[in-house]
């Protein structure tokens, strides 16, 4: 049994020595630098960074993926007040996804089908901007695109989706509408919701968001623009979004309540 074993364990050494043999060797050359790519991206992604993109300092204006959140989070993404520095990689991803769609997916579609749609719809005294991911305006629906890693803990609907697609609905005056989940790693994998057909619109879901967009409206022009985190006027609520929140305060936030209340947003 010894012997088998010795031969075996030779036998083994012989092989392993002949796969290192065929190992690619590195060499290691001050002189000479490999290029960083992780560097580069990061980088990269700094530059394309504009902080001011989804910061609407109107108290009166919102943006919808910004009215679903809590009173708290839909405050400070408002206002621009989060550090998303550390997510830069995870939102361009988001965006090539969409640009798929936009770009190339379209072509595949019928040409009434829109993509990138400006929104616009005042609601008492209350503006929401922006742009619907897809609009039909033929069938009366309108989807919403949401880029995932995969589906670790899925379990639709998230809310907040569901109030951007009703301000979509809104401003769109259409009432049916999807979201689309889609899968980063293969944009052939999604999960639409509903599973199968639309999600109707609702009037009063619509109404709360207005009323939510309304209180955090007054204390902006109450109390002016926060310049410290003890100066925002909500509470955490409590939510995941609230408790792994990171804040920025940019140099360029005014602070001016004369700036709100009889200035350029008055």
């Amino acid at each position: 049994m010894s012997e088998h074993n010795s031969t075996t364990d030779a036998e083994s050494n012989a092989t392993e020595r002949e796969l290192n043999a065929d190992e690619p060797s590195t060499n290691v050359d001050e002189r000479r630098r490999v290029i960083d790519f992780e560097a580069a991206v990061r980088d990269t992604l700094e530059a394309d960074r504009d902080p001011t993109s989804h910061r609407e300092l109107d108290p009166r204006v919102f943006h919808p993926s910004q009215i679903g959140y809590c009173k708290r989070q839909a405050y400070l993404s408002k206002l621009g007040l989060k550090d998303t520095s550390d997510a830069l990689g995870i939102f361009k991803a988001g965006t090539m996804i969409h640009e798929f769609f936009e770009h190339e997916v379209a072509a595949h579609l019928p040409d009434h089908v829109v993509f990138e749609t400006p929104i616009e719809v005042a609601i008492d005294g209350i503006k929401f901007t922006g742009h619907a991911d897809c609009y039909d305006p033929q069938q009366g629906f309108v989807y919403d695109f949401k880029s995932r890693n995969g589906w670790y803990n899925f379990d639709p609907p998230t809310q907040r989706h569901l109030d951007q697609l009703f301000v979509y609905m809104a401003a769109l005056d259409v009432r049916e509408g999807r979201v689309v989940y889609v899968n980063k790693a293969d944009p052939t994998d999604q999960k639409p919701y509903p599973e199968s057909g639309t999600v109707e619109y609702s009037a009063s879901r619509m109404s709360a968001l207005v009323t939510k967009a309304k209180e955090i409206r007054d204390v902006i022009l109450r109390d002016g623009y926060p310049s410290a985190p003890e100066e925002i006027p909500f509470e955490k609520c409590g939510c995941w979004v609230c408790d792994n929140e990171s804040l920025a305060f940019p140099d360029d936030l005014c602070v001016d309540k004369a700036t709100v209340n009889g200035g350029e947003h008055a």
